[in-house]
């Protein structure tokens, strides 16, 4: 049985259903899907990057997970 996983995500900052956990974090499954079709020199990487950070920052990744 697959549990219904769900959070604030960290890269779009919305409510969302449907996602994964990286450490303390929540990704959902729209960001996860555009950050794996996107290329390194694509003008939303650094984005991404940018974003992708909050989940090594213990302080602020908490507010990420429910």
């Amino acid at each position: 049985m697959e549990e219904n996983r769900f959070g604030i995500c960290m890269i779009c900052e919305q409510q969302r259903i449907g996602g994964i956990h990286i450490i303390t974090a929540f990704i959902c499954d729209e960001c996860s899907g555009e950050i794996v079709k996107t290329n390194v020199n694509d003008q939303k990487y650094p984005f991404f990057v940018k974003q992708m950070r909050k989940a090594f920052y213990t302080g602020n990744s908490k507010q990420y997970m429910n």
